[in-house]
């Protein structure tokens, strides 16, 4: 039985830690190295996941704004509306009133029109999103992790 000194053996406890800490240090360098594509592809992916929050974020801003503004013609109409009839059923000659019924057939048209826009682009809005979150989930399940080669380590 060898019995070592404490001096003899804290030297020990520290090439042993030594070695340890140069083992981990390799180890730590060579999953590094295996892992930096897949960071970089997370980064691409998260780059792009931002921007796409951007694009939509800006494009929702733009159908707010669009609703908001078919609404105050909406009211609008109505108030003008109210004023025809009670002008019109004043009125004796019939040229205006015709006039008038045309114009707001106009604007039913182009209310129409507007609903139908905003439809798409709320649709198109949608389809966007769940398109860049199928494929950030799909990335994200495709990614295949390298097996480590066989090494001192393993």
């Amino acid at each position: 039985m060898v019995l070592y000194g404490p001096r003899s053996y804290l030297d020990k406890l520290q090439e042993d830690i030594g070695k340890t800490l140069e083992k981990v240090s390799s180890r730590e360098k060579y999953i590094n190295n295996q892992l930096e594509h897949l960071i970089q592809e997370y980064r691409s992916a998260q780059a792009k996941l931002s921007e796409a929050k951007e694009r939509y974020q800006q494009a929702s801003g733009g159908v707010t704004e669009r609703t908001r503004v078919l609404a105050e013609i909406s009211e609008e109409l109505e108030k003008v509306k109210q004023e025809m009839e009670e002008k019109g059923s004043s009125m004796s000659d019939g040229a205006p009133v015709v006039k008038i019924k045309q114009s707001l057939n106009k604007l039913k048209q182009e209310i129409l029109q507007m609903d139908v826009r905003i439809g798409v682009v709320e649709h198109t809005l949608l389809q966007t999103k769940l398109k860049e979150k199928s494929n950030m989930t799909r990335d994200m399940h495709a990614t295949n992790f390298p097996e480590p080669a066989a090494g001192p380590f393993s």
